[in-house]
């Protein structure tokens, strides 16, 4: 599969969830976990928010290396690894538009201040494990 189609194959599986479990890292190198709510774009940039008084703002904020993991049912699975940084104040809008089209419920957290991250991607593993032997598909950036 060439590149173009391999990267809307995970464009399209990524449409299809809005939660992750994403991965920072403590200024003291402990590694910190959480789930969250996402959208994807076109160009595979993943887009959260999260509240500044949480482990995840802090961590990104000193060290912007992340790492999500999404669609852990039916045995198919996307790992993602890239930098996030907060959205900026220019583009906020455009970004919030399409993460609540995506993600309805989170109105109220963006409401209630919730700040605006966006990941780029540097390598992504495309997973399944219904396949033997299993599928795996990686794309560096």
């Amino acid at each position: 599969m060439d590149d173009f189609h391999t990267k809307r194959m995970i464009l399209e599986f990524l449409r299809k969830h809005t939660l992750a479990v994403i991965a920072t890292c403590h200024r003291n190198g402990t590694p910190e976990a959480a789930t969250v709510d996402f959208s994807v774009r076109d160009n595979l940039e993943i887009v959260f928010s999260t509240f500044k008084d949480t482990r995840k703002f802090d961590n990104l904020a000193e060290r912007p290396g992340v790492a999500f993991v999404v669609g852990w049912n039916d045995n198919i699975t996307v790992q993602y690894e890239g930098e996030a940084t907060r959205v900026p104040t220019a583009d906020i809008e455009q970004y919030q538009e399409a993460y609540l089209n995506s993600v309805p419920a989170d109105r109220e957290f963006i409401e209630r201040g919730a700040v605006m991250f966006k990941a780029t991607p540097r390598w992504i593993r495309y997973s399944d494990f219904n396949k033997e032997p299993p599928e795996l598909i990686e794309i560096q950036f």
